[in-house]
C-alpha cells in the first residue's frame, strides 16, 4: 500500500525558493521539492523526536528517498516586496515570493512503498513534530494517511491537479513541465544532510546525492484584481498613538491638540496646493467660524488614568471628505513648537480610521453619567451676581441643546487641579491663564451617547468628557 502524508498551511502561504535560484528571483517552489521534505524530516528527528531508533528512521527515509506524488491544491503565485539595510549602510531591495493557497487547503504528497508498522509508526510521529516546511514563515500541519492517493483522493480529481513524474500520464490542466530536486537512489545520510554553506564552498552547482525529475505541474491560477475600496464612507475619526519617550501631561491637552491641527492643515495645504479646508479649519473660506459643531474636533486623552496623554483623536461629526483623508492619513509625527513649554514633539502611529463609535468607544458611552476629563470652561461670561456654580450649570446645559442633548437632570462641580491645565492655545490666544475651568459631573435620566466635547476650546482638547463616574 502507498504512503501518503498530507500537508496544510494554516497561514494560507508556503515560502521557499527552488535550488539555485534567488530570493530576487521571485520563483517559488511549489510543490515542496522531496529533497526538501526529507531534509525536513530528517531535521525534525534530530530536535524534536531523538528517542526514534536510528535504524527505524534511516530505513524509513531510504524508502522515501523514491520520487513520490503530488495532488496540488489550486494556488496562486504572489510576493511582497522588502528594503532591507546592507553592510555599506544602503539599503537592498528584496522580493519575497511565496505559493497562496486557501486555508485548509491540503497537499498530499505518495510515495509508491509500503512501510512496516515501526517505519509507519515513525513517519506518524515525525509528520506531527514538523514545525514548518521552506522557510520558517511556511508553518504547516502534517499528518500521515491511511489511503493511498487513488484511493482516498483519486475519485473526482482532474488530472491537472496532480504533479507527478512525466513519464505518467499528464492531463490536459497541467502547465510546462517543472524541475523537481529529487534524491538519488539508493539514499546517502550523510550527502542529504550537507549544509548548504558546504555545497557552495565545495563549488558545486546541486548538492550531492540529489538529481533533478521533470514534474508535470497545474497552472496557477491567475491573479484576481479587486478594486481598492475604502476603509470607510466618510469617516469620522482617526486615531494616533503617541510614540514617545516621555508622555505628555494630560494637562497639556489642549497644546498637543492645537499643535495637531496645526499639522493637519499644513498637511492638506502642502497636498493641495495651498488649499485650506474649512472642515479642518472649522472656518468657511470668508474666515467665519462654523456653525453646529460638525466640524473637526482635536483630541487628547489619557486611556489609562495615569495622568499622561496616550492617544489623540481627531473627531468631525460631518465626516472627512477624500482630500481630507488623503492629507490626514499620512500623518506620522509632531515636532517644532520648541516654544510651547508644554508640547511635547512625538511619534504618531495611526491606530484606527473609521465611524468614531469603532475608533475611540471609550469617548462614546452611552452612559447617564458623564465627568470631566479635561475641564470645561464657560464660553461667555455670566450675568451679574450669578454664582460660579450657576453660571456652569447653565452653560453646560445650553452647550448640550446646541448639540441636540437631552437637558440633563443635575449638573455638579467636581474638585481638583483643574486650573493647573492649560486653558487657552498656544498658536493664537494671549489669554495666558485667564479662563477660569471647572470639572464637571453630568447626570441624565437617559443614556446619553457621546462623544462630548462642551464649552470654550471644545474643539481644542477642553471641555472634553468620559462616560461613567
Amino acid at each position: 500500500m502507498p504512503t501518503t502524508l498530507v500537508f496544510s498551511f494554516p497561514w494560507g502561504r508556503y515560502h521557499a525558493n527552488p535550488w539555485g535560484h534567488h530570493v530576487n528571483e521571485a520563483v517559488v517552489e511549489w510543490p515542496p521539492s522531496p529533497w526538501r521534505i526529507l531534509r525536513g524530516l530528517y531535521a525534525t528527528w534530530k530536535a524534536r523526536a531523538p528517542h526514534l531508533e536510528a535504524e527505524v528512521v534511516e530505513a524509513l527515509l531510504a524508502q522515501l528517498a523514491a520520487p513520490p506524488s503530488f495532488v496540488v491544491p489550486e494556488f496562486a503565485e504572489a510576493h511582497t516586496r522588502h528594503w532591507m539595510p546592507d553592510i555599506g549602510h544602503g539599503k537592498d531591495k528584496a522580493f519575497d515570493t511565496f505559493a497562496v493557497l486557501e486555508r485548509g487547503a491540503e497537499l498530499m504528497v505518495t510515495w509508491p512503498v509500503e512501510l512496516e508498522p515501526r517505519a509507519r509508526g515513525a513517519l506518524a510521529e515525525l509528520a506531527a513534530l514538523l514545525p514548518y516546511l521552506g522557510r520558517a514563515e511556511s508553518v504547516c500541519q502534517a499528518r500521515i494517511h491511511d489511503s493511498d492517493l487513488d484511493a482516498s483522493h483519486g475519485a473526482g480529481l482532474d488530472a491537472g491537479q496532480r504533479c507527478q513524474p512525466v513519464s505518467g500520464r499528464v492531463g490536459d490542466g497541467a502547465g510546462p513541465p517543472i524541475r523537481v530536486l529529487v534524491a538519488e537512489e539508493p539514499l546517502d545520510l550523510a550527502k542529504l544532510t550537507v549544509r548548504t554553506t558546504a555545497v557552495r564552498s565545495a563549488r558545486l552547482v546541486d548538492p550531492p546525492g540529489s538529481r533533478w525529475e521533470l514534474y508535470s505541474r497545474p497552472e496557477p491560477a491567475k491573479p484576481v484584481v479587486v478594486s481598492r475600496r475604502r476603509v470607510a464612507a466618510d469617516p469620522t475619526a482617526f486615531r494616533w498613538r503617541l510614540a514617545t519617550p516621555a508622555k505628555p501631561s494630560l494637562r497639556a491637552a489642549v497644546a498637543m491638540a492645537d499643535v495637531l491641527r496645526q499639522a493637519c492643515m499644513s498637511r492638506y495645504g502642502r497636498r493641495f496646493e495651498g488649499a485650506v479646508s474649512d472642515l479642518l479649519a472649522g472656518k468657511d473660506a470668508a474666515g467665519s467660524p462654523l456653525k453646529g459643531h460638525r466640524h473637526a474636533h482635536y483630541l487628547a486623552v489619557d486611556g489609562n488614568a495615569d495622568r499622561l496623554l496616550d492617544y489623540l483623536v481627531l473627531w468631525a461629526p460631518a465626516g472627512f471628505d477624500e482630500r481630507a483623508m488623503r492629507a490626514v492619513a499620512d500623518l506620522d509625527r509632531l515636532i517644532g513648537f520648541g516654544h510651547v513649554p508644554d508640547f511635547r514633539p512625538t511619534r504618531l502611529g495611526l491606530e484606527a480610521v473609521g465611524e468614531i463609535e469603532k475608533v475611540a468607544p471609550e469617548l462614546v458611552g452611552p452612559s447617564k453619567v458623564w465627568t470631566s476629563h479635561t475641564p470645561f470652561a464657560p464660553p461667555r461670561h455670566g450675568k451679574r451676581h450669578q454664582s460660579w456654580d450657576d453660571l456652569v450649570a447653565a452653560q453646560v446645559k445650553e452647550e448640550l441643546v446646541r448639540r441636540d442633548k437631552p437637558a440633563p437632570v443635575r449638573v455638579a462641580l467636581v474638585r481638583g487641579e483643574w486650573l493647573a491645565y492649560r486653558r487657552h492655545r498656544p498658536t493664537t490666544e494671549r489669554l495666558e491663564e485667564g479662563r477660569r475651568a471647572t470639572g464637571v459631573r453630568i447626570e441624565f435620566d437617559r443614556p446619553v451617547t457621546g462623544p462630548l466635547a462642551l464649552g470654550a476650546l471644545s474643539h481644542f482638547g477642553l471641555g472634553l468628557f468620559v462616560p461613567g463616574r
